[in-house]
């Protein structure tokens, strides 16, 4: 019988073209936001390949794994468990696409994902990006480097106020 976890972990791919960072759209009982492509780690592959997989499942889209540029981490009694009672990190990876794939939304989505978007890197959009890694993933970028966030959950804190 597996035993329950105490750390999930899971990867993301980081998607940037003219700009703009791929997101997936959700509308779920955290209200609309977005999301980078990304989830869970299964047994028996590495984070690289989680986010290969992920980005696949969520966007349509096949990706070429690039450099590790955040690594966000939530602690749930740090956080009001805003994401539940699970502590979770992510690893977030710098991805390109394969020349001829165009991410859409999937056929079978997500029981909760509305749409696949580019949104501008440097800002948050209306409905924001969960977690909240804007600036260092810029830093990242910028720095050619990777940035640890310890994600506060401020973003899910406010919009589940809503």
């Amino acid at each position: 019988m597996p035993s329950k976890r105490s750390i999930r972990v899971g990867a993301a791919g980081i998607i940037v073209q003219d700009d703009k960072v791929l997101v997936v759209k959700f509308d779920d009982e955290n209200g609309p936001h977005y999301n980078y492509p990304g989830g869970g780690h299964q047994e028996g592959e590495t984070l690289r390949r989680t986010a290969v997989r992920e980005v696949k499942e969520e966007t349509d889209a096949d990706v070429e794994v690039g450099q590790l540029r955040v690594v966000a981490e939530s602690a749930p009694f740090e956080v009001e468990y805003a994401y539940g009672s699970t502590h979770f990190s992510k690893f977030f990876f710098e991805c390109t696409l394969i020349p001829a794939s165009v991410p859409k939304l999937p056929e079978k989505p997500d029981p909760n994902e509305t749409a696949v978007e580019w949104q501008p890197i440097d800002r948050q959009p209306e409905n924001p990006i969960i977690p909240d890694i804007v600036e260092p993933l810029l830093n990242a970028l910028r720095g050619n480097e990777v940035v640890y966030v310890e994600d506060k959950a401020e973003l899910t804190k406010r919009i589940n106020k809503r």
